[in-house]
């Protein structure tokens, strides 16, 4: 039985935790001159006894210094791992644009991949991921609509310093690499949202446990873009902070893509 004490305590460890991640994002966020975006999400998922996993982002991205857009997103994914290295994944994200002076966007973007898992030792762990992904992008006032294919590759690796199961402690930290490839030379329609031809991403990320498997992260990322038709490049300082929940149903302990950490 949890008594009112313990309730207490929980809410007191995850309000110091998050308080104190907000205070470095906001410190970090005010130290740099370029765009820079804040994420929350919550990302729930569900075990099967072996080798599926039911999944799915849902969250909200805005500017950090102004109301000019708000991004509202879910991401429902299906991955299947098929040994214990190598995983099958399949989703569909659906993007919602709030724009102040602009028109509003809608984008679908269903998608496929595979992804490679390698425990470098019983801390270290390596993992590799690419997917192709159709972009249908449509302008809410015009009706006007852009498709485009990007490709997706992913390296992470990442450091464990206690279990998940441990409470309250700071579970492992995240570096990764990124690179994106559109298949778009030229931006046909100004109305739809920003696309870009290259972009790549670092990331470094920490996450802290809570209690049930529940966890926290926060994780800063440096985008770099290249648009369609032209040279010149935006740095883009991109803050996510994200709350993952691993819920208390499904088979944690026996589904070989739990420790993998592959999100989407």
């Amino acid at each position: 039985m949890i008594h009112n004490k313990d309730i207490i305590f929980l809410l007191k460890k995850i309000s110091i935790s998050i308080l104190l991640v907000l205070c470095f994002t906001s410190s970090t966020l005010q130290a740099t001159g370029e765009e820079q975006e804040v994420a929350l999400e919550l990302y729930p998922q569900w075990l099967s006894e072996e080798n599926y996993t039911v999944q799915g982002n849902i969250g909200v991205e805005k500017d950090f210094k102004s109301d000019a857009w708000v991004e509202y997103y879910v991401k429902p994914s299906v991955t299947y791992a098929f040994d214990d290295n190598w995983g099958l994944h399949a989703g569909l994200g659906l993007y919602y644009t709030e724009n102040k002076s602009s028109d509003n966007n809608f984008e679908a973007r269903p998608y496929q991949g595979i992804s490679y898992f390698y425990p470098l030792t019983e801390k270290w762990k390596l993992s590799g991921y690419f997917r192709a992904e159709e972009r249908f992008q449509y302008n809410t006032n015009t009706r006007d609509e852009e498709t485009t294919l990007r490709l997706r590759l992913r390296f992470r690796t990442n450091y464990i310093f206690n279990p998940l199961s441990t409470n309250y402690s700071w579970h492992r930290l995240l570096l990764g690499i990124e690179g994106f490839k559109s298949n778009n030379n030229v931006q046909d329609n100004p109305d739809i949202q920003d696309n870009y031809s290259y972009e790549s991403r670092v990331s470094v990320g920490i996450e802290r446990s809570f209690s049930k498997r529940e966890k926290v992260r926060f994780e800063l990322s440096w985008k770099y873009q290249v648009p369609p038709g032209d040279i010149s490049t935006s740095s883009v300082n991109t803050v996510y902070f994200k709350i993952q929940y691993y819920p208390v149903w499904g088979e944690s302990l026996r589904n070989k893509l739990f420790d993998r950490g592959i999100e989407e």
